[in-house]
């Protein structure tokens, strides 16, 4: 079942189109990793689908229902940018001023049993102004839990935090995942830590969607290559691209050369030997998530 479904939808701010066309789909029980450059249009689309903007085209369907659907948007959850803490008061008291807001039956109950599922003590009595980031981060989920969504918007919600805090998000958006069933769209910049969590993949680029793809589909992309360092590597890349035929092959930063083929890299060996070229370097790796988000962006590659 589709929990997220958009056909052309487009946001436009004066001459520009922040979100262009854009065909997007998220499946119930996803975490969807949303990746794209600062400026993608990640954020405008996120705020496209709780409601804080309107879309200047196109349709967007949540749970089946049109976005305007007041029940629906009962469902979701978000975290758009930094949480709307009140610094001077615990984070029991945000939630609590939250849930009464949004007039929650048994607010204390949800309340104390939200802060538990992000790992705050809800006996805790520090001002928020006093938080790490992590904590606020993790409290900015736990408003976005507030009513029992079925789904969660989170934009950039591992940014600026340390290694430690970036652990304990990425364990919590799993364990809601996997313990409550909610779907999660999580946009990030983060490709190491999305490719730990992500079943399924939006790229973005300049509003429009480049392609989406599930993680057991990009693992089956994300091809091996052939890494080698030689001490003359544009005479090397001349080399094997004439004599193994090479199509697929890429020279990187410091004088790499990474090849996309299966090729025998004894032959390899022998080749640049014989030519008086002096091999560094040579092994196997397998491309990243970052390495392909790199190549659908259009990034250095010869071909």
């Amino acid at each position: 079942m589709a929990v997220i479904q958009t056909t052309g939808l487009s946001k436009r701010y004066r001459d520009k189109w922040a979100v262009d066309h854009l065909d997007l789909q998220v499946e119930q029980g996803d975490i969807y990793g949303f990746i794209g450059q600062n400026g993608a249009g990640k954020s405008t689309t996120l705020k496209l689908l709780c409601g804080l903007a309107r879309p200047t085209q196109g349709e967007a369907l949540i749970f089946g229902k049109p976005l305007r659907d007041t029940v629906a948007r009962r469902r979701v959850g978000a975290l758009i940018e930094q949480p709307g803490l009140y610094p001077d008061q615990s984070g029991r008291e945000n939630l609590r001023l939250y849930a009464t807001l949004l007039g929650l039956d048994s607010p204390e109950r949800q309340v104390d049993g939200i802060l538990e599922t992000v790992g705050l003590s809800s006996g805790e009595k520090k001002p928020v102004k006093h938080y790490s980031m992590g904590m606020k981060q993790r409290l900015g989920v736990a408003l976005a839990l507030l009513g029992g969504p079925d789904l969660l918007l989170l934009d950039e919600p591992i940014n600026g935090l340390d290694p430690e805090g970036i652990r304990e998000m990425r364990e919590l958006l799993l364990r809601l995942n996997r313990e409550r069933g909610l779907t999660i769209l999580v946009s990030s910049h983060i490709l190491g830590e999305l490719s730990k969590i992500a079943t399924r993949y939006g790229i973005i680029q300049n509003g429009r969607m480049v392609e989406q793809i599930t993680a057991a589909e990009l693992a089956q992309k994300c091809a091996d290559y052939l890494h080698l360092k030689t001490d003359q590597p544009r005479k090397a890349a001349a080399l094997l691209e004439r004599e193994l035929h090479l199509q697929r092959w890429e020279m990187r930063p410091e004088g790499e050369i990474r090849i996309y083929e299966s090729v025998d890299a004894k032959t390899v060996g022998q080749l640049l030997t014989q030519a008086g070229i002096v091999v560094e370097e040579m092994g196997l790796h397998r491309q990243d998530l970052e390495g392909y988000f790199l190549e659908r962006m259009g990034g250095e590659k010869h071909v």
